[in-house]
């Protein structure tokens, strides 16, 4: 079986050494990799291909956003995932915008850190706990103080078959807990599937998705 491949970039070497045993004691997962500044990881990563790459957010130099940016660039298959003490808003936003497949906090159990990398390498999203909390608090705040500035929404054609499924079930009824049983994946990614349908339908609420999703045909 081939291990997952991932790059660590972390500034703080006993951080990185403590993930590295982590990873590297999983029989699925390795660590192909790591670099201490954005820089280095910059360089390294255009030499080397990475399934998951978990980024830093703070770190000195180019700041792992920026990094993040430049090394998607170069690892187009590649997931990031972004590891981090802060989950300050406009971090979250820039990492979804800019095409993270997650943001977790560094406050968090081996056990869920574990599960984010291979969630994020089979193509879904993770973004969990007060991350969560965060974006939905973001885009309530976006679409009742800048209402001006809400676009039309994207989802009538950028909801992928999987979200298309789970806002169907929603509108029948079905909780998160029975649509994750059903579809056989974790609430924390039904959860993500959800805040992701909230930013495409530039909403603040799951009901109001699910009224435009209607308007839309989505439901048929």
């Amino acid at each position: 079986m081939k291990k997952i491949a991932v790059f660590l970039v972390d500034d703080h070497e006993i951080f990185r050494n403590g993930l590295k045993q982590l990873i590297n004691n999983e029989p699925d997962m390795e660590v192909a990799g790591e670099a201490a500044t954005g820089e280095d990881a910059i360089e390294m990563l255009s030499k080397i291909a990475v399934d998951v790459i978990i980024m830093d957010i703070r770190m000195p130099g180019i700041s792992g956003l920026d990094t993040g940016k430049s090394v998607l660039k170069d690892n187009s298959k590649a997931r990031l995932l972004f590891f981090s003490l802060f989950d300050n808003p406009d971090y979250v936003l820039t990492a979804l915008d800019m095409g993270a497949s997650g943001y977790i906090l560094k406050d968090t159990s081996n056990k869920i850190f574990l599960h984010a990398i291979r969630t994020v390498h089979n193509g879904q999203f993770y973004f969990i706990g007060d991350v969560t909390d965060t974006l939905v608090r973001k885009y309530h705040e976006q679409r009742h103080t800048s209402p001006e500035s809400i676009t039309a929404p994207l989802a009538e054609t950028s909801l992928s078959k999987r979200e298309q499924q789970i806002i169907r079930m929603i509108d029948q009824g079905v909780t998160n807990k029975e649509i994750a049983e059903s579809l056989g994946i974790s609430i924390r990614t039904i959860e993500a599937h959800r805040l992701n349908i909230l930013r495409k339908f530039q909403v603040s609420t799951i009901e109001e998705a699910v009224e435009n999703a209607r308007a839309y045909s989505l439901l048929a």
